[in-house]
């Protein structure tokens, strides 16, 4: 092995990839995976302890402050306070330590502690990215970048017909076989999707499931493209479709996210009176509660140019559409009736941002908040202690969902198929305002953000 060339700090920057323990009869230690340009991956030693809980419940902390980076949850800080309280004093620094080195996702290692490839071919090529890194960077470029990350998983109901029709688009196999601006972020986004959007309709096979993530790469933020960056990135698609485009969801940070699309004032639009014994519609509740309906307003309007005219049946049940959610004598709806759907979630979402609570005003609206109120539970849990914008927000008893649905939905006696009364409207009828209620602005047209695809036309 040739000598490496020395200098004042021998330390080199290793990025962190994971934490792991080692248990023998005396002693537990927690490892940290790290990684380098100059050679393979490492084994770095953490702590040491006798107590295996406290080594193993260490390891996952420090995993879970890995994948949050900064800044932690609340919840994995509160895990690693607890935690710090049974460890002895020189355990505790070296934990710590790590802690700090998680947050960041690099360590400052000493060189002997990391494996090197010393080879004048790897040098060549390692002089070679380095000089890419320099000439060629996000941060040169003078217009904006987005990056798209897709997945679609498909069920091949027929593989011959699948192969085929890839051999036919040039695949081959290796052997046989059986008004913000044109600049605005959130506008860029959306047209890449529209223009970026894959072909699902393939022969032999059936989406079961699909999902994307879209983010403007900002140099300031620490973002790289991808072909430049010393590191890979990763997507995190979510629990699911119906979670998805929430205020903090993937591909999108929150801050990013209240900068592109800014949240109301909730606070503002309904301020606690304190001295009340009456139900208020509190800020919480008005934050949740609109994130749900926007949740149902964009999936409907998504997946309405999903299907198209197309009559659903059963097996779409499987598209986790909100469209299959409905009563099945929906299901023969076409693409303007589901688009108009979609539109009656998002006017009680505009309700909420005028200062108004939702008060359903057709059978579609009151089927919108029913099926906005099933989620809003979910989408509470997920976003306390998690979204910022929802935790500064003032807290009170009110926020109970109980309370919530009681107060909102009058209800009636479910009917004989169990589905509460204004389900089984007829859907030619769904949009007919209600007794009693104001009809919408016929003329309010649709959410500028939706545009329609060439599906349905």
């Amino acid at each position: 092995m040739s000598d490496r060339s020395t200098t004042a700090d021998t330390r080199e920057l290793a990025v962190l990839r994971d934490f792991y323990c080692e248990h023998t009869a005396s002693k537990s230690r927690v490892m940290a995976l790290v990684a380098h340009a100059d050679g393979p991956p490492s084994l770095k030693a953490v702590l040491t302890c006798r107590d295996v809980d406290h080594a193993q419940h260490a390891a996952e902390i420090l995993k879970g402050v890995l994948a949050c980076g900064s800044p932690v949850a609340p919840e994995i800080m509160s895990q690693a306070d607890a935690l710090a309280l049974e460890l002895p004093d020189a355990v505790l620094a070296s934990f710590r330590e790590a802690i700090d080195a998680a947050r960041t996702g690099g360590w400052l290692v000493e060189e002997d502690q990391l494996s090197w490839w010393p080879d004048e071919e790897t040098r060549a090529a390692l002089n070679a990215w380095r000089t890419r890194i320099d000439d060629n960077n996000l941060k040169r470029l003078e217009a904006p970048v987005v990056r798209r990350v897709h997945f679609t998983e498909y069920l091949l109901t027929d593989p011959v017909a699948f192969y085929n029709s890839a051999i036919s688009m040039g695949w081959q196999p290796a052997g046989p076989f059986a008004q913000h601006g044109l600049g605005d972020p959130l506008h860029l986004m959306q047209a890449a999707h529209s223009l970026a959007a894959p072909d699902l309709d393939l022969p032999g096979a059936q989406v079961i499931s699909g999902g994307s993530t879209m983010k403007v790469l900002d140099s300031e933020q620490g973002d790289e493209l991808a072909d430049w960056s010393p590191e890979g990135f990763t997507a995190d698609f979510g629990p699911g479709w119906r979670l998805e485009e929430a205020p903090n969801g993937p591909g999108m940070g929150e801050k990013e996210w209240e900068r592109v699309c800014p949240l109301p004032d909730f606070a503002s639009l309904f301020p606690l009176q304190r001295a009340s014994d009456a139900w208020q519609f509190t800020p919480r509740t008005a934050y949740v509660l609109h994130m749900a309906l926007s949740v149902i307003g964009d999936e409907g309007h998504d997946a309405a140019d999903f299907f198209g005219d197309q009559v659903l049946r059963q097996e779409h049940e499987c598209y986790s559409s909100i469209y299959t959610e409905l009563p099945e004598s929906t299901w023969a709806q076409g693409y303007a009736w589901r688009r108009d759907f979609a539109r009656a979630a998002h006017d009680l979402a505009k309700d909420i941002e005028a200062g108004r609570r939702p008060s359903p005003r057709c059978a579609a609206e009151r089927v919108a908040l029913d099926c906005a109120l099933d989620d809003a539970r979910g989408q509470a849990a997920v976003v306390r202690g998690t979204a910022a914008s929802y935790d500064r927000l003032p807290r009170h008893r009110d926020d109970d969902w109980e309370l919530v649905e009681d107060a909102l939905l009058d209800g009636g006696e479910p009917s004989g198929d169990g589905l509460a009364p204004l389900w089984n409207t007829p859907p030619e009828q769904w949009f007919i305002p209600l007794a009693g209620t104001e009809p919408r602005d016929a003329g309010r047209g649709y959410p500028q953000h939706w545009t329609r695809t060439s599906a349905g036309s």
